[in-house]
């Protein structure tokens, strides 16, 4: 289960910094090599090498990159 606070509802990211709408799209990560640098040590807490094995992974990003 994942909990959070949504304080507003907007079509995409806004940066809290600027004030700035960032675009934002999903996409589907197939290589493990990409999860593997999304570990405990940067706040990631999930097993992703299990997951993937049996779930199909996606990621919201800002558009165009592959920046979670």
């Amino acid at each position: 289960m994942i909990c959070i606070d949504i304080d507003e509802l907007t079509p995409c990211l806004v940066d809290v910094s600027t004030g700035e709408t960032v675009e934002t799209e999903v996409i589907r990560i197939k290589r493990r090599s990409f999860l593997s640098k999304f570990t405990e040590k940067n706040g990631w807490y999930t097993n992703w090498q299990g997951l993937i094995k049996t779930n199909e992974i996606y990621a919201l990003v800002v558009k165009g990159t592959v920046d979670i």
